[in-house]
């Protein structure tokens, strides 16, 4: 009896095992850890994909202004992401909304803020000055994230970092000294405030933080609104600003926002840095913008 019992004590500890993940212990956890990691570094590489055709659009934009840029992209981008958050809790969608709220309150006029930033940067300086200062977003990524968070970087990590930096000063060498005060200015407004937004969705990554992105947008919205001479386009910078918006930033945040659950703050900007790789190529295939020596070198 003793047997029996002992042995049905040892089946029922290997299910419960089995259930929470596993019998291997923390080698389970580590490789799962692992898996997840490596496949948020893939996300976040196709997110800078996506978001590097940002310039390709804003240069094909005829004749709306910075702000309202600003207005109709936001727009479409939270209707998108309010809509992608819908659709993927579904019945669930109050219960996660006031789980995120706080979070999402709390990143979403950071994200707001820089992107009103960033547009304001390339309008008022040239493109290799707004790149240039954005590489420097892993860096405040990794400071702020090791104070806030305690995220730890690793040696590596800070070598790849200075690397790619240089890499992207190389670049954008030949176009550094020829933008406006506000315009750079604007770049390092934008840099520091989109680090804190990495910090802010990695301390929420328990929670769906898409919400972030969809409160950003309506900050940006209203803000590009209250500045804004008037809001009358062209149907064609309209359809523009709308597609930028509502498909190509949404998917591009989205799939940024789900990798930082699982990517540290300073690789999650790093790899994010492809963006900047990416983005002459862009407009030298679609406008006949072609980059420089010094640029294909970077």
């Amino acid at each position: 009896m003793s047997d029996r019992a002992d042995k049905a004590k040892s089946t029922g500890d290997s299910v419960s095992r089995a259930a929470a993940g596993g019998g291997d212990g923390p080698e389970a956890a580590t490789a799962s850890a692992q898996a997840l990691y490596r496949r948020g570094v893939l996300l976040v590489l196709l997110s800078a994909v996506v978001l590097s055709l940002n310039g390709l659009v804003l240069r094909i934009i005829d004749d709306a202004t910075a702000w309202q840029v600003i207005f109709y992209r936001s727009a479409a981008l939270s209707v998108a992401m309010f809509a992608l958050f819908l659709l993927r809790h579904r019945r669930r969608a109050a219960y996660e909304l006031r789980r995120a709220g706080r979070s999402a309150l709390a990143a979403g006029p950071i994200m707001g803020v820089a992107s009103v930033c960033f547009i304001l940067s390339l309008s008022n300086t040239t493109v290799a000055n707004t790149l240039f200062t954005l590489s420097s977003v892993p860096l405040f990524a990794a400071v702020l994230a090791w104070l806030v968070l305690g995220e730890r970087v690793a040696r590596r990590t800070w070598v790849a970092m200075a690397v790619a930096m240089a890499g992207i000063a190389v670049m954008v060498a030949d176009g550094f000294g020829s933008g406006t005060l506000f315009g750079n200015v604007m770049a390092l407004a934008t840099s520091v405030l989109f680090a804190w937004f990495v910090v802010a969705l990695r301390r929420g990554r328990n929670v769906d933080m898409t919400l972030a992105v969809c409160v950003g947008g309506a900050v940006a919205m209203s803000i590009g609104g209250l500045v804004a001479v008037d809001l009358d386009l062209s149907l064609r910078d309209t359809f523009l600003c709308l597609v930028w918006g509502g498909v190509l930033s949404c998917f591009g945040h989205s799939l940024f926002t789900f990798a930082s659950r699982h990517v540290p703050a300073a690789d999650l900007t790093l790899v994010a840095l492809a963006e900047f790789v990416l983005g002459p190529l862009w407009v030298w295939w679609g406008v006949g913008e072609v980059p420089t020596a010094l640029t294909l070198a970077g």
